[in-house]
C-alpha cells in the first residue's frame, strides 16, 4: 500500500473518531430527545447542524451530505469528470482493492521498542608457573598474554568495552589443598567482577605492580577442573541476560587441588578426564567453553577433548595453539567475535510467517530480511543482524530502529 493511501486512509480513521467523540458529548442534531435511536433517512445541511461533511462520523449514507458513508465515516467516492478520482477525496475505489490480503489495509506500522542482547564473556586465565617461559621478543608467556589483552589499540575488549561484558579469573595454587599451620585454599583464584565497560579495570588489574614488581603473576599450579567449577558457579549467579560463555587460556596440562602434581601417567590423565568433565558441565549449564593453548605444551588430544566438550560435542570443535603474539592475537579475536552478538530482543513476539513484513533501519538504509548482510528472527522475539549490517553495529553505528505493521506483532508489556 502506497504511504499516501495510508495517509488518506489513516486521515478518515481520525475523523471518524473524532465524531464520534463529538456525538458522544453533544447528542445527534436530529431533534429527538438525547438517547433516542433515529433512523435518519437523509441528511439536510440547512436543517442539520451536524450534517455530515468529509470525515464526519456516520452509521448510514443518509447522514452525509455526501451520501455516502464507509467505516463509520462520511466520504466522497467517485470519478471525476475525466473518469478519474478527483484529488479531494478522502480515497478512492482503486484503494480498496484487496491486492494484499494478508494484511489489513488499516493497520499502520509500529515503532517497536528494543534491547541489544548483550553477552557476557569470562577470561579465565591459568596464572601457573610454567607461565614464565620465554614466549617472543624477549616476554614470556604471561607477559605476552598480558599485552594481549591491555593494548587499547588492538585489544577487541577495548573495542566491545560497551557491547560486551566481560569479566576475569586467574587460576593457580599453592601446591593444592593443604591444612596444619598454613592452611591452603584450592583453586586459588583472583578475579574482576563482570560488568560492562569493564576494559580499563581488567588493565589496571593486570598491570598492578608493588615496588615496580608486578603483583599478578606466574606461580603455583593448574587446577583447571576446580577453577572451572568455581567459574560456572559464578556465571550461574549472575543475573545479566543474554548468552554467556568461557575463554579458558592454559599453558600445559592441568593437575588437581587433590593431586596438584601428578607424577603417575594414571594421575596426570585422571586431572585432565576431570577438566574434561567440569567443561561438559558448564555446557550442559548453558555456557561453552572456548580453549587457547598459550605455547605448545598442553597434549593435543586433550586440548582437542576440551575443545569439543566446550562446544556441546562438536566433533569440528577447535582449539587454538599460539606459538606467536600474532597467534595469540588472533585466537582471542576470532572467539569473542563469535561469541559477540548483533542480536535485539524486541519487546513483543512475531510469528515466522509475519517476520519478513517487518523493517530493520539502519543509519537511514533498509536492511533486507533474509540477507547474508541483512537481518532475520532466528525466534519470535530475536532480530539478528548480519554480516556488514552487524559489522556496522559493533562499530557504533548512529541508530537503528524496527516497524512491525500492527497486526503482525503482539506487544509485549512495557
Amino acid at each position: 500500500m502506497s504511504r499516501r493511501i495510508r495517509e488518506r486512509i489513516n486521515l478518515g480513521l481520525a475523523a471518524a473518531a473524532c465524531a464520534a467523540l463529538w456525538t458522544a458529548a453533544l447528542g445527534c442534531s436530529s431533534g429527538a430527545p438525547k438517547g433516542t435511536v433515529v433512523d435518519v433517512v437523509a441528511c439536510d445541511p440547512a436543517v442539520d447542524a451536524v450534517c455530515g461533511p468529509v470525515g464526519a462520523g456516520c452509521q448510514s449514507d443518509g447522514q452525509c451530505i455526501s451520501g455516502s458513508c464507509a467505516s463509520g465515516a462520511c466520504v466522497s467516492v467517485g470519478p471525476n469528470s475525466n473518469g478519474g478520482s478527483s484529488g479531494d477525496e478522502l480515497f478512492a475505489p482503486d484503494d480498496l482493492k484487496d491486492n494484499a490480503p494478508h494484511e489489513d489495509p488499516t493497520c499502520a506500522d509500529l515503532d517497536v521498542d528494543f534491547a541489544h542482547v548483550t553477552p557476557t564473556i569470562m577470561l579465565l586465565l591459568d596464572q601457573s608457573g610454567s607461565m614464565d617461559q620465554n614466549f617472543e621478543n624477549n616476554l614470556d608467556r604471561w607477559e605476552t598474554l598480558r599485552a594481549t589483552l591491555t593494548d587499547p589499540t588492538k585489544s577487541l575488549l577495548k573495542k566491545l568495552d560497551n557491547s560486551a561484558r566481560f569479566g576475569l579469573t586467574l587460576y593457580t595454587s599453592d601446591g593444592g589443598f593443604g591444612t596444619g599451620t598454613t592452611p591452603r585454599t584450592c583453586p586459588k583464584l583472583q578475579t574482576v567482577a563482570i560488568q560492562v565497560g569493564n576494559f580499563a579495570t581488567i588493565s589496571s588489574f593486570l598491570k598492578l605492580q608493588n615496588n615496580g614488581t608486578y603483583v599478578y603473576g606466574p606461580q603455583g599450579d593448574t587446577p583447571t577442573a576446580e577453577s572451572v567449577d568455581a567459574v560456572v558457579r559464578a556465571l550461574n549467579d549472575y543475573q545479566g541476560d543474554g548468552p554467556k560463555s568461557i575463554i579458558l587460556a592454559t599453558d600445559g596440562d592441568p593437575d588437581t587441588c587433590l593431586d596438584p602434581n601428578p607424577k603417575t601417567d594414571a594421575g596426570k590423565d585422571a586431572a585432565k578426564a576431570l577438566s574434561v568433565a567440569a567443561v561438559q558441565h558448564a555446557y550442559q549449564a548453558g555456557i561453552p567453553t572456548h580453549i587457547i593453548s598459550v605455547g605448545n605444551q598442553v597434549t593435543a588430544s586433550h586440548l582437542k577433548a576440551l575443545a569439543v566438550a566446550g562446544a556441546g560435542g562438536d566433533t569440528t570443535a577447535q582449539a587454538y595453539t599460539a606459538l606467536d603474539t600474532s597467534a595469540l592475537v588472533s585466537a582471542f579475536d576470532t572467539i569473542i567475535g563469535a561469541v559477540r552478538t548483533c542480536d535485539f530482543t524486541v519487546n513483543g513476539t512475531v510469528t515466522a510467517s509475519n517476520a519478513p513484513r517487518g523493517k530493520v533501519i539502519l543509519d537511514g538504509q533498509a536492511l533486507t530480511f533474509g540477507d547474508a548482510n541483512g537481518w532475520d528472527m532466528p525466534d519470535e522475539q530475536t532480530v539478528r543482524l548480519h554480516g556488514s549490517a552487524c559489522q556496522r553495529v559493533e562499530a557504533d553505528a548512529a541508530g537503528i530502529s524496527m516497524k512491525f505493521p500492527c497486526d503482525a506483532i503482539k506487544i509485549g508489556p512495557r
